[in-house]
């Protein structure tokens, strides 16, 4: 399920028992110029009332803006073009952990390659699948429910949808909403595919 809104106003109103909140949420690092990332939205109070675990990848800057979380994971990310702000290649992100998921390490490492999104994705930021389909397994049960406050494109609804949990999506914009929409129409794939 699909909502067009911003989490702020959806979160309150899930009734079903959400088992995890996942998401890549703006950074508040204006990035690329776009104004849905001049600033950090207050969001987490809300997801952390939602879910009893809550994960998000965050940039090595922006991780000091949120509370103390409980664990922080690794995403590394060989090869990668972007930019740190030392002026040399930033080949991580942390990703914040809220709760107590049973991860087997607190490490994956996807090499940029491996990153690259599908030429129909038009999003400035996609996250790549297979990250989130190890954060979606080890961070909630089989038929489990994950929401996605700041749903982009769809990758944890895919990812969650690949692994049999139920999902729903939140998003500000349309045009992401649609993409959303058509990636989700797509086949379910089994767990290694693709």
């Amino acid at each position: 399920m699909i909502y067009h809104g911003d989490c702020r106003d959806v979160l309150p109103q899930l009734s079903e028992p959400v088992d995890l909140v996942l998401t890549d949420p703006p950074y508040g690092l204006d990035f690329r110029g776009a104004e849905w990332d001049s600033e950090i939205p207050d969001w987490l109070p809300l997801a952390r009332a939602t879910a009893p675990i809550v994960i998000f990848t965050t940039a090595p800057l922006t991780m000091w803006d949120y509370p103390r979380p409980d664990w922080v994971n690794c995403w590394a990310r060989p090869a990668s073009n972007a930019r740190s702000t030392s002026g040399g290649f930033s080949h991580w992100s942390p990703v914040l952990v809220y709760g107590k998921p049973k991860f087997p390490t607190d490490y994956i490492s996807l090499h940029a390659i491996q990153n690259a999104a599908p030429a129909w994705n038009t999003h400035p930021s996609p996250k790549p699948e297979r990250l989130y389909r190890w954060l979606v397994q080890h961070g909630s049960p089989e038929g489990g429910l994950v929401v996605d406050p700041f749903m982009g494109s769809g990758t944890t609804l895919r990812a969650a949808l690949d692994l049999g949990r139920k999902a729903i999506g939140i998003e500000l914009e349309e045009r992401y909403c649609e993409i959303a929409a058509r990636r989700l129409s797509q086949m379910v794939l089994p767990l290694g595919a693709a």
